[in-house]
């Protein structure tokens, strides 16, 4: 079977359409650690915005070492038993102010992240100064597995269904 070509515009509609995933970071001692977070897709999709706060693990990680990835689980609604479809993304973050207006407006785009918004707005107007965004700037090679293939295709060949994409392309 000859291999589907994935384009990068595909993968950003996939990762548009979810807005949970697991980023990896690592201390200054090297320690990995992750956490699932929910995150929004900037416009020209070159980076994703998590709401956090400054002490939690994840903000602390990134301040000492800004190398973060991401994996983006895609769940199948038909197929609910084969595992979900994975977008692997990484880049370099770092922490900034939880009024920025570029991350602001991608969180008010979708129903969780206007949600987030208002309760980190309710935590800021008790006092609490801690609250910040994670602005991960994406490399352009982007990895998959199962993005634009059918599980079908993939059930004899399991490396059928790897993908890589370069964004912009």
């Amino acid at each position: 079977m000859p291999k589907t070509h994935l384009t990068y515009a595909t993968v950003l509609r996939a990762m548009r359409r979810q807005h949970f995933a697991v980023l990896a970071t690592s201390d200054p001692a090297g320690r990995p650690a992750s956490a699932g977070i929910t995150y929004g897709v900037s416009g020209s999709g070159s980076a994703i915005y998590v709401m956090t706060r400054r002490h939690l693990q994840k903000a602390r990680n990134i301040v000492a070492n800004p190398r973060v990835s991401l994996v983006i689980p895609t769940p199948r609604r038909l197929l609910w038993w084969v595992p979900p479809g994975t977008i692997q993304l990484t880049g370099r973050a770092e922490v900034i102010d939880w009024t920025d207006h570029d991350a602001t407006r991608v969180f008010s785009q979708f129903w969780l992240g206007r949600h987030i918004v208002n309760s980190y707005r309710s935590l800021h107007a008790r006092g609490d100064s801690r609250i910040a965004f994670l602005r991960i700037e994406l490399d352009p090679v982007i990895h998959t597995y199962m993005i634009g293939t059918s599980a079908w295709r993939v059930r004899n060949n399991m490396g059928a269904g790897a993908s890589t994409v370069i964004r912009g392309q």
